[in-house]
């Protein structure tokens, strides 16, 4: 948790420091407070002596030998109240300063653990996402952050006030009356052995929670994202089915953490008041009382309720540091995770040293010797031995099974993940070492989910282009085949878009995200099964438009036979194998799988 601490700026330290400052102010006040307010006792009550001398003298003590007042019965009793007043106004005044400083502090901590954490998720690879999960990544920039921003709220205030309302609470009572305070010193190591049951019972139970919110948040986001497929294929009670299994889990947890955490305080309270009638008892046995006595019992009940108020406010907040610790080890697991770095901010330009930007031979692909695996650790390849070349302007089509490994080669072309064995080059340069601006502007990618944003059409093509002209985004929708459905809309290019695009159809996202990566009009362009959800005729313009008006190499992944039979180099994977490579007729006569499934492909439709 210190890591936590150290990590925020300056500024925001300085303030919690501040907040500290006034907090400490707070608690000196709110100690002297019972003080003076227990001498109101000797004044108000009336012995033989004050009724027989009304005029005399008049000695206001603090712990037993202080003289801070000597005067009238009416002096001194204007002078204990203009104090008091004084007291509680400047407590009261303290304790809104201090709250408003450290609820500062907390809020722009919080916004600097979230921009912290967002610029790190930014930087995560594909790989390091996965194992991650994205509903962990999701609750640990919410709820994770909320509950340390509490745990930072009361370190600055809980734990500053418990441990001086515990110490100063003792010393004043032992000031006071020795026989008085060994009552009170008795309470201490009772509470404590009562908040300590509490939260050994309860911490286990937090750390499941904090997983289950995880799995809540997974099962939350895909009944959202996939409303349709559920209700297509009739799986509503399913999702409601895990749902809520996952969620009565978390319900049950949750109540076990109340029933425990309820217990505290009328535990807390019964052994206060059993010290209180302790006290009563003691005073009892004296045989006499005064005004003196009478003010001591006043004294001691006050430091009784402060001493416990201390340890209960120290046991609630060892409660949310038990809390703290478990969510700060979740942000700094992400704080401190070692990434793969595939950032390039001064890497080679693609056409640094060979030719044009627009020259197309500069934008062929190379794979050599590639074999890739996703961990260190694995065992096996997702990609062994991977060879072929593709120049540029030309089409590559890649054909295999689920799992063959066509997404990983698509993602690497990219360089989203890091290899370490073989090169990947284009125009000679490795992909590791190109420039990512200049790659990411001269690459193009659309992948099988279309990532669509909450906007408009319009807002959602200029993600790729800012500054794209209306007749730019026309010829774009246009090849990409989305202008038949743009132009059902009355509002057209104005029409709004649900977040992840749930007012569209799964075809026409992947046209609208292939509109958007075309408006860039990328030099290298790959599909990755991103016409998985479209017909074979649009399937076919879609690729027949692109081979027409844009001069660019393309990279088609697909199912389909259809989609990949025009390309001028085929690779049939398999395992993260090359199976076979060639072009459509090639592969008809050499490649058993590749025949097979176009047989079967022809046959269905």
């Amino acid at each position: 948790m210190w890591q936590m601490f150290r990590i925020l700026p300056t500024k925001i330290k300085m303030f919690f420091g501040l907040g500290v400052i006034f907090v400490l102010i707070n608690v000196a006040l709110t100690m002297v407070l019972p003080i003076f307010l227990s001498q109101f006792i000797p004044l108000l009550v009336q012995d033989k002596e004050s009724l027989l001398h009304p005029k005399n003298e008049e000695i206001i003590r603090i712990f037993n030998t202080m003289i801070i007042f000597k005067g009238t019965k009416d002096a001194a009793l204007r002078f204990l109240i203009i104090t008091s007043l004084a007291i509680i106004l400047s407590a009261t005044i303290t304790s809104i300063v201090s709250l408003l400083i450290v609820i500062w502090a907390g809020e722009n901590a919080s916004n600097f653990y979230r921009d912290t954490l967002f610029k790190k998720y930014q930087k995560l690879s594909l790989k390091d996402i996965s194992v991650l999960t994205q509903e962990s990544l999701i609750t640990r920039i919410n709820d994770d952050v909320a509950v340390f921003w509490e745990f930072l709220i009361n370190a600055t205030t809980a734990l500053i006030k418990a441990p001086l309302y515990i110490i100063v609470g003792l010393v004043f009572a032992f000031y006071t009356d020795k026989n008085f305070a060994l009552v009170i010193v008795g309470i201490i190591p009772v509470l404590v052995v009562v908040f300590l049951i509490i939260f050994a019972k309860s911490n286990p139970l937090i750390k499941k929670n904090r997983i289950n919110l995880d799995k809540i948040t997974k099962e939350a986001e895909e009944t959202i994202v996939g409303a349709r497929f559920i209700r297509a294929n009739n799986l509503q009670e399913e999702q409601k089915r895990k749902f809520f299994k996952i969620n009565k889990m978390w319900l049950k947890n949750e109540t076990k953490v109340f029933k425990i955490f309820s217990f505290g305080t009328p535990a807390f309270f019964a052994i206060v008041n059993l010290v209180i009638v302790a006290i009563f008892i003691m005073a009892a046995k004296i045989g006499h009382f005064d005004k003196q006595l009478l003010a001591k019992i006043n004294i001691f009940v006050e430091f009784e309720f402060i001493l416990a108020l201390g340890i209960m406010i120290f046991s609630q907040f060892i409660g949310s540091a038990i809390r703290a610790k478990i969510s700060s080890k979740r942000i700094t697991e992400v704080l401190n995770w070692k990434y793969d770095n595939l950032n390039v901010p001064n890497g080679y330009m693609i056409t640094e040293y060979f030719g044009q930007s627009n020259d197309m031979k500069n934008y062929g692909i190379e794979f050599k010797d590639l074999s890739f695996k996703y961990f260190e650790s694995s065992a096996d390849y997702a990609l062994k031995n991977i060879n072929f070349k593709i120049d540029g302007s030309k089409t590559l089509g890649i054909i295999g099974p689920t799992g063959s490994g066509k997404s990983t080669i698509a993602n690497l072309i990219v360089n989203n993940m890091k290899y370490t064995e073989g090169q990947i080059l284009i125009n000679n340069k490795q992909v590791k070492e190109i420039n990512s601006k200049d790659l990411h502007e001269k690459v193009g990618i659309v992948y099988q989910e279309a990532k669509l944003y909450s906007g408009t059409v319009k807002s959602n093509l200029l993600f790729a282009k800012k500054d794209a002209t209306q007749t730019q985004m026309e010829k774009a929708l246009k090849n990409a085949c989305a202008d038949s459905f743009i132009q059902t809309f009355e509002d057209r290019l104005d029409h709004k878009i649900e977040q992840k695009g749930k007012n569209l159809s799964g075809g026409q996202k992947q046209r609208l995200s292939i509109a958007r990566t075309l408006l860039n009009e990328p030099k290298i362009l790959i599909l990755d099964d991103s016409t998985s959800a479209l017909d074979n005729i649009t399937t076919k313009k879609l690729i027949n438009n692109i081979n027409t008006n844009y001069n660019c190499t393309t990279v088609i992944i697909s199912q389909k036979v259809n989609s990949i039979k025009h390309a001028d180099l085929i690779l049939v994977m398999d395992k993260g194998e090359i199976l076979a490579k060639g072009k459509h007729d090639e592969l008809l006569e050499t490649c058993e799988w590749y025949k097979q499934i176009n047989e079967n492909q022809q046959f269905q439709q």
